[in-house]
């Protein structure tokens, strides 16, 4: 929470995401952590809840329409200072926690390594579909499901999602896809956090030293895994032209998060699992 408060306050104060220095870079690009270490987490967390509970299900319906409720009323108002709701409405990380909850009330009814299988489907394979996002965009944007298309995956760049000719714009910053698929797999990790302390540390240890070598592979040679591949001359990144190539190289796409920005901020969280415990 600390470390998203310094995103927050750059926010407040006008300041573009990815510049004009690496200062203000990397004041971003911590807070990069955050969102997947939430969902992630949820998910281990549900896991845990399930093994003393047995209304799981019905515990992460409830939970997750409190806290869409939540992010369309209370938290649209502490990030606007508006009470117009009828002009739009926000749909941050907390209304995309709220909804993988939901979904997740259907999923912990599979098998456990069924949930991680689908999870790491998602994660891994959603990015198959960039190639064809040129020609998918504009058909899915002005289609009879452009709707459904935006709040699934497309989300903050395909712009508001309007309910009705006069309703409401509803701001999509996180998209379902893929941050189910980082429930999904969080749900199937708490299996590991069962394991005798020993043999967790090392399997955590191993998997977060894994995906950051599969991040640096990907990334770096651009094989797969981001739509923005980058360079090591300067380009454009969250914010104004000019960022140097290492910052491009940490800078993978977020909305919607990409594998690459995922097996980034995972990496690190998951090898330093036996450190924060």
């Amino acid at each position: 929470m600390i470390l998203m408060a310094i995103d927050h306050v750059r926010v407040f104060s006008g300041i573009p995401a990815g510049g004009p220095f690496p200062g203000v870079f990397f004041t971003r690009w911590v807070t990069h952590f955050c969102a997947p270490a939430f969902l992630f987490l949820a998910g281990t967390s549900a896991f845990f809840y399930g093994r003393k509970h047995a209304d799981l299900s019905r515990f992460l319906l409830i939970r997750g329409l409190w806290l869409v409720f939540l992010e369309l009323t209370f938290l649209r108002v502490a990030w606007t200072f508006n009470f117009d709701f009828a002009q739009y409405e926000m749909a941050g990380v907390i209304w995309v926690i709220g909804w993988c909850m939901i979904l997740m009330a259907g999923l912990v009814k599979l098998p456990l390594n069924a949930v991680g299988i689908i999870g790491i489907i998602i994660v891994a394979g959603h990015n198959l579909i960039d190639p064809f996002l040129g020609q998918l965009f504009p058909a899915m944007s002005e289609g009879s499901f452009s709707s459904l298309w935006k709040i699934l995956y497309i989300g903050f760049f395909a712009g508001p999602v309007q309910f009705g000719p006069d309703g409401p714009y509803l701001i999509v910053l996180y998209s379902i896809i893929p941050w189910i698929g980082v429930m999904a797999v969080g749900y199937a990790f708490g299996k590991i956090l069962t394991l005798e302390p020993a043999k967790r540390n090392r399997l955590c240890f191993a998997y977060g030293l894994g995906a950051i070598a599969f991040f640096l592979l990907l990334r770096g040679l651009n094989l797969y895994g981001d739509p923005r591949p980058w360079s090591v001359a300067t380009e454009q990144t969250d914010g104004p032209p000019g960022m140097p190539g290492l910052l491009s190289f940490l800078n993978p796409t977020k909305y919607p998060a990409s594998l690459n920005f995922l097996l980034m901020t995972w990496g690190p969280t998951i090898a330093l699992v036996q450190v924060l415990e």
